[in-house]
């Protein structure tokens, strides 16, 4: 007589299958781990000790957090964080859109050299970028300078006004992130179907009526993208500001990374500084979880 063998249960069987799965997954978690999250539980355990010549010394708790939220400037430096970084992306989604819009309805060879001019300044380095930026705007000795003083201009020098600056910051920032926003744009817009806008003309749509009831809401997910990605990157550059203005005039530039910078690297205090650090990092979290969040949303 045959014998009959037990059926596996189907539960030993799944979990089986996972513990499989994290077999493969483990190692590459552990290396991300050590590489990206180890230095923010080594800064998170600096901040909470007083910091002498670079080394702990006394546990001070939430010390150094207590000194930071002190501090009358970091209000301040917070208030012209968020102003730089709301203006940037703004200007850098509705740019990149209008951009992504006119070169997506050329059609043949002039559409890639348009993409290529404006993608450029985002493959070069930040720092390249904005030497670049300063040299041919700002300098007294740069093109765009020199050329106003041959058609009569008044000469002027930007970064010696706080408004001035600023702007200039702001649009260094979108000249040179532009690039990003735009692939993704782009990319959205190739994906979707023809069909919908011929059906639409053929019902009468005009272009603006079209653009504002079809393609934007199926952009929603890229421009979503663009948003906290943009988001993320311009609320911690501290190349721009540092190459561009140094944070001056005075302190009209000076934003949370560039405070971070200064408070360790001229100011020695590493305390407050990884305090700072810590802070922002935990609210780059909530902006990755805000991201993720809203990313479940469908059209």
């Amino acid at each position: 007589m045959a014998r009959t063998i037990p059926a596996r249960p189907i539960m030993g069987v799944a979990m089986q299958s996972r513990l499989l799965s994290l077999t493969y997954v483990l190692p590459a978690l552990a290396v991300m781990t050590l590489v990206l999250f180890s230095p923010v539980f080594y800064g998170f355990w600096f901040s909470l000790f007083r910091i002498q010549y670079g080394a702990t010394t006394d546990f001070i708790g939430l010390g150094n957090y207590a000194r930071l939220l002190s501090d009358p400037a970091l209000g301040a430096t917070l208030w012209r964080t968020v102003i730089f970084t709301l203006s940037s992306v703004a200007l850098t989604t509705s740019i990149a859109l209008a951009l992504a819009v006119w070169i997506h309805s050329i059609k043949g060879p002039g559409g890639f050299v348009a993409q290529m001019v404006v993608i450029l300044p985002w493959i070069i380095s930040t720092v390249v970028a904005t030497l670049l930026f300063r040299w041919v705007f700002l300098n007294d000795i740069g093109l765009a300078l020199s050329l106003a003083r041959t058609f009569g201009f008044p000469d002027i020098h930007p970064l010696n006004d706080p408004n001035g600056a600023m702007g200039f910051l702001i649009a260094v920032s979108v000249w040179k992130r532009i690039g990003y926003a735009l692939i993704i744009l782009l990319a959205g817009l190739k994906g979707i179907p023809e069909d919908y806008n011929e059906a639409a003309r053929i019902d009468g749509a005009t272009d603006w009526q079209i653009f504002r009831t079809i393609t934007l809401p199926l952009l929603k997910t890229p421009l979503l993208l663009v948003t906290i990605v943009l988001t993320l990157s311009t609320v911690n550059t501290v190349e721009t500001p540092l190459v561009l203005t140094g944070g001056g005039p005075g302190s009209a530039t000076r934003i949370l990374p560039m405070d971070v910078f200064d408070r360790a690297f001229i100011n020695y205090d590493l305390g407050s500084a990884s305090s700072l650090a810590v802070l922002m990092f935990a609210g780059n979290v909530l902006l990755v979880l805000a991201y993720v969040r809203l990313s479940k949303w469908k059209v």
